[in-house]
């Protein structure tokens, strides 16, 4: 079966420009490993305290094969297709600006199609003892639910985010798949969970620059002891960069990545089976994804990936492309702050450098924005070579979002570039009483 888990878990669902003649990635042929799409690595938002963020996600990877096996009977060229759907309900709810409980639920359904030929005549044959090793059929069923814990902070314009979570073994595992197939039983070697708590930790650093977001993560699961049935599965290791930017819209975020993932060999019983299952691979992945926000609490998210780069230990699956859809919602448990009952005003046509003049006995809060800046848009209160941003921006090496904040005798109480939930934070803290 396809080893379709661990290949890039931790992924994130965008990827950098696609390759023109991308090589052919793999996936391991008979795997233990707990199946799923590559999910986790989309930039991290602000946590505002209150918030409960939804996102259901659908995702589609196919994979084939084509090889000699050597049944009881005989040597037969085993054919196969797969196509891994998986659907992700995932759930956060911030306590604090720092701090996010955070819960992931996967449910999966596998497609395979097994046709078996004499490698002499390409006639479709059956092995003598049935096939035990790997048949027509569909397989439905939940993967591992994961449960942690989100922390964010900012730190000299960079805004940060950690993950610490366990999957929980909830999802269907399988009984030694070698010990079965030696003494000739029906086995199966695709397996929905892994039958451990699998401890995870995720790491994120975002930054603007200019009308671009970018942002680093590194991902990693450590498999730290053997399920009853004697198996573990392999540590796995991901990281890449995101880049972000609205490429002048509204309502559309369009972004591009490169990833890279790594894992380590699966064993049963402390061995490592070279003929087949998950020896350990490395692969390189580049795509893209586009995200449309037809309101600020509604997104919806395509993208679609592509292996550039693969390095596999023993017999492997090849797979193309993985294509997915997510919509993203969030609900507001507590009252956010508005512009109801304060006087505010747009000073000037978009690109232009109006005075900032203060208001006289009042506080007067400025808000420098752009139309493709999206994290203005959280603001929801010019490019580089505009007059205002040459007039305001430029002189103080600042960037987007940006505000001033003038106190009620016209003196500038302080100003500052910032991600939107600092900012925020800065802004409540002046007009506290």
């Amino acid at each position: 079966m396809g080893d379709v888990a661990r290949l890039l878990a931790g992924a994130g669902v965008v990827v950098a420009a696609l390759a023109a003649a991308p090589a052919a990635a793999h996936a391991g042929r008979a795997t233990c490993s707990n199946p799923g799409l590559p999910v986790g690595a989309a930039a991290s938002g602000d946590l505002l305290p209150g918030r409960l963020t939804l996102g259901l996600t659908a995702g589609l990877l196919p994979l084939s094969s084509s090889e000699l096996l050597d049944e009881p009977g005989g040597t037969l060229r085993y054919e196969s297709g797969f196509r891994l759907w998986e659907t992700r309900l995932s759930a956060g709810y911030a306590l604090t600006p720092w701090l996010a409980l955070e819960g992931s639920f996967p449910y999966r359904v596998a497609d395979i199609d097994v046709t078996y030929r004499d490698p002499a005549t390409g006639a479709i044959v059956m092995p003598n003892n049935g096939a035990i090793h790997a048949r027509t059929e569909t397989l439905r069923g939940l993967g591992d639910p994961s449960l942690g814990v989100h922390l964010a902070d900012e730190r000299g314009g960079f805004r940060l985010h950690l993950r610490a979570a366990t999957t929980v073994p909830v999802g269907r595992t399988e009984e030694d798949p070698f010990i079965l197939g030696m003494i000739g039983q029906d086995h199966q070697h695709l397996q929905f969970g892994t039958g451990t708590f699998v401890p995870s930790l995720a790491v994120e650093a975002q930054r603007p620059a200019g009308p671009v977001v970018l942002s680093l993560w590194a991902l990693t699961y450590q498999s730290l002891y053997e399920n009853d049935e004697r198996y573990q599965a392999g540590d796995r290791y991901s990281g890449g960069l995101n880049a972000s930017a609205a490429l002048g819209t509204r309502a559309w975020t369009f972004t591009g990545a490169l990833e890279v993932h790594s894992e380590t060999a699966e064993t049963w019983a402390g061995e490592t089976h070279e003929d087949e299952g998950n020896n350990g691979r490395t692969d390189v992945l580049a795509g893209a994804a586009a995200a449309w926000r037809p309101r600020p609490s509604l997104a919806v998210v395509a993208d679609v990936k592509v292996p550039v780069y693969s390095h596999v230990v023993g017999p492997q699956l090849d797979f193309d492309v993985v294509v997915g859809l997510s919509v993203v919602t969030t609900i507001d448990t507590r009252r956010r702050a508005s512009w109801a009952g304060l006087d505010h005003a747009v000073l000037g046509a978009p690109g232009t450098a109006a005075p900032l003049a203060p208001v006289a006995g009042r506080i007067t809060v400025v808000d420098l924005w752009a139309s493709w800046c999206a994290p203005c848009r959280e603001l929801d209160v010019v490019d580089t070579d505009s007059a205002a941003w040459q007039r305001y921006l430029d002189p103080g090496g600042f960037v987007l979002p940006h505000i001033k904040v003038y106190g009620p005798d016209g003196a500038l109480l302080f100003e500052r570039t910032a991600p939107p939930a600092e900012l925020v934070r800065a802004v409540e803290a002046v007009l506290a009483p």
